[in-house]
């Protein structure tokens, strides 16, 4: 085994100026090509010998394009996309529900090593590690901690804070290894170029009632080290304030830090005016999306003219040959905020002129009561005005406005920036069958359910 970071000494009884006889191993992940040693295994003498004290590794960040869309595979890990839902008008994953971070965390991943961002304001990782307790003299083991090591991130409401808290537990003690011995758990971050800005680092702040002491955590099993990671507004970027950055956490034994680092992902902070309060932030990894159901009463209607746009876009109007709605998958919709510049307004009053356009075509004789509705949303840069890649149709008026409430409800409570990515998926399992209304053969072809 091939040690690649310092080490943390355990002098001898009585000879504190002399070399110590044993040490501590930095704590390193679990995985294949890292196992748990066994108790008398040997450490090669000269890779102690070697041995040198490192900072922090920098977490490897993701390669940007505008306002935090990033791709779904990175160095280490996949992250899942799409992962933040909001149904009939209520966001799901909000802090102001009851949560309990680490062992929903747990929960989330179904007691399962692996990471995942749950929605925009919450972030889980579950991983295990290990270290040795080794004897300077011979190389060998005499003791070995293995652990769960468990982060719940989550975003606050109108702050530009985002919280870890880890928790170290569920340890496997093999052999001797000194309670006493520093073990402690604190956060990193780094600063990136994107194509829309750059910023420095995150601020972070590790609190100080952490447990620093393997003995500590085995006494505690719910023990969590908080860290804190914010941005100040005046190192934002653009109208928005944005500030995107890098974090992680490293463990270290004493001041000495290993090669290894955790929940690393990507954040975001911003302080957009026309957003809900006046500051937010969020894990950006997942492309948002907005939930639409058949089933509700509210805009069920709605939701059943998105699933046919998708399933059938040739029977939709108007009547274009090779359309292809997009809105889901590798083809989100981007939002447009009018009131960004005199081109995002323009933008938008071409929207509306192709959706009036196209709704004159097929106006009923009798439209009372009736409202005409067009997907995608005249509120995206994929609306009408794009091409002719969308569809209209005269729906019951109150369900198209209670629809359009969702959305705009949608876009501030769940931070969407102008010309930020989300997706619209329908709610409906095939198997119960073709909604009301349905025009097409059931099940239709590769639609996009949730």
């Amino acid at each position: 085994m091939t040690i690649a970071a310092a080490i943390s000494g355990q002098p001898s009884a009585g000879a504190a100026d002399s070399a110590p006889t044993t040490v501590t191993t930095p704590p390193r992940i679990v995985d294949a090509d890292h196992p748990v040693s066994r108790v008398g295994d040997k450490v090669p003498i000269e890779s102690l010998q070697r041995l040198k004290a490192r900072p922090a590794k920098t977490p490897t960040l993701p390669t940007l394009t505008e306002h935090g869309q990033v791709t779904a595979k990175r160095t280490g890990a996949t992250y899942e996309r799409n992962l933040d839902h909001y149904k009939d008008g209520v966001p799901s994953g909000r802090m102001d529900v009851a949560y309990d971070p680490v062992n929903d965390c747990r929960a989330f991943l179904d007691s399962k090593v692996g990471k995942k961002v749950v929605d925009r304001f919450r972030y889980c990782s579950v991983s295990r590690w290990t270290y040795n307790h080794v004897e300077v003299a011979t190389g060998r083991v005499l003791g070995t901690a293995t652990y769960l090591q468990t982060t719940a991130g989550q975003a606050p409401q109108d702050r530009r804070e985002i919280y870890y808290m880890v928790n170290l537990g569920f340890f496997d003690i093999q052999g001797t290894v000194p309670k006493t011995g520093p073990l402690e758990v604190s956060g990193i971050s780094s600063g990136y170029r994107g194509a829309d800005g750059s910023n420095v680092a995150c601020e972070v702040t590790n609190s100080a009632t952490n447990p620093q002491m393997l003995g500590q955590w085995l006494a505690n099993g719910n023990a969590v080290a908080t860290i804190v990671f914010d941005q100040n507004k005046s190192l934002g970027y653009g109208r928005d304030f944005v500030s995107r950055c890098g974090v992680a956490t490293s463990t270290c034994v004493g001041k000495y830090c290993g090669e290894f680092t955790d929940a690393d992902t990507s954040i975001r902070f911003d302080s957009a005016s026309y957003l809900e309060g006046a500051s937010g932030g969020v894990f950006d990894a997942a492309v948002p999306k907005i939930l639409y159901d058949p089933r509700s009463a509210a805009h069920g209607a709605v939701a059943t003219h998105i699933m046919t746009a998708y399933a059938y876009p040739e029977l939709t109007h108007p009547k274009v040959a090779g359309k292809s709605i997009p809105g889901w998958g590798d083809r989100p919709l981007t939002r447009l905020y009018e009131g960004w510049d005199g081109t995002a307004k323009l933008q938008r009053q071409k929207n509306i002129v192709a959706k009036d356009r196209a709704c004159a075509r097929i106006k009923p004789a009798n439209s009372t009561g009736l409202d005409c509705d067009e997907f995608p949303f005249g509120s995206t840069y994929e609306g009408p005005a794009y091409g002719m890649h969308f569809s209209v149709k005269y729906l019951d008026l109150s369900q198209n406005r209670s629809a359009g409430g969702s959305l705009a409800s949608f876009y501030s409570k769940e931070r969407i920036l102008h010309r930020d990515a989300f997706n619209v998926m329908i709610l409906w399992n095939p198997a119960d069958g073709p909604p009301p209304g349905w025009p097409g053969a059931w099940p239709p072809p590769g639609w996009p359910g949730a």
